[in-house]
């Protein structure tokens, strides 16, 4: 069941001491699994953790164009700026819009999944 859109769109992240933080779903670029946990990456250096798996946060924020594109990593689709096959020419990526510019596998079984949502 997908999460809908809050009235304020947007998102709480449920951080180690016991505070909800809400934040705007667009200054996010991505999301890494750590263990149980979750790194939320946002514009600047700092990140956030938050104390879900990935998978829970995905479930929060999907309705806010966020998309899994592996095991370990979520995308903020507003936030991409290419897909593309890796050097070797098998594998793919992702490349995030600066000023993160961060590059980021995308697994062989979510490719085409990831294709779709830019295609409609």
């Amino acid at each position: 069941m997908k999460a809908s859109a809050s009235p304020l769109d947007r998102v709480l992240l449920h951080l180690r001491d016991f505070r909800r933080l809400a934040v705007e779903p667009d200054v996010l670029y991505y999301l890494e699994a750590d263990g149980d946990e979750t790194i939320v990456r946002r514009r600047g250096r700092r990140t956030l953790r938050d104390v879900r798996s990935l998978g829970e946060v995905v479930a929060a924020v999907e309705h806010c164009h966020f998309h899994r594109i592996h095991d370990k990593w979520a995308v903020n689709l507003r936030r991409v700026h290419e897909i593309r096959r890796k050097s070797t020419g098998r594998d793919w990526e992702v490349v995030l819009r600066p000023p993160v510019n961060r590059v980021l596998p995308v697994s062989g079984r979510r490719l085409a999944a990831l294709l779709r949502r830019f295609d409609g």
